[in-house]
């Protein structure tokens, strides 16, 4: 059996096939960019908003479906995948409401009908987003939370693996990514 780790990065995305069994990675699949036109996070968003977020998650999923079949490994062996990134590539890749990470102010937001949007984390069936597509009937998508719409779930994967929260002396975790 087999997890996947997924990086939805604002330049590109990052995937690694992990054997379970034997507890090692199997094969590192890279983009080369970002399907989305632009480059930084606020390209997205605007490509988003003008062009749709059901057009700019089916241009996500297509890319995330070509990454998973370059693993070649049968959709019902994988149990999990665990995506990271920041807010606004995570909710583009759930196709969930964005735009009150592309507004600021709270009279805007209210304008727009945008209030109170849920970014806590998800375990749900891979087949709630990839059914027709990339069918994985005994997989499930785990989504982290994202703290704020500053510091996502990359941050706070960092935090965990480098134990971030049990140091005694001041720390700093960074993301040299795109958008830094």
């Amino acid at each position: 059996m087999y997890v996947i780790s997924l990086d939805l990065g604002t330049s590109g995305f990052r995937s690694q096939l992990i054997d379970l069994e034997k507890k090692e990675t199997i094969k590192t699949v890279v983009t080369m960019g970002h399907p989305l036109p632009g480059g930084n996070v606020m390209d997205h968003l605007d490509f988003a908003i003008d062009t749709g977020t059901d057009v700019a998650h089916g241009i996500i999923i297509e890319t995330v479906k070509k990454i998973l079949q370059k693993f070649d490994v049968e959709p019902e062996k994988i149990e999990r995948i665990a995506v990271c990134g920041n807010p606004i590539q995570l909710s583009l890749f759930q196709n969930i409401e964005i735009r009150d990470l592309a507004y600021a102010g709270k009279s805007k937001q209210a304008s727009l009908g945008v209030e109170n949007v849920n970014r806590d984390a998800r375990i749900f069936p891979a087949n709630e987003i990839f059914k027709g597509i990339f069918e994985m009937g005994n997989c499930v998508i785990i989504i982290p939370p994202a703290i704020k719409h500053e510091i996502g779930a990359d941050a706070l994967a960092m935090m965990l693996e480098t134990d971030f929260m049990a140091q005694e002396e001041p720390c700093l975790v960074t993301d040299y990514g795109t958008n830094a």
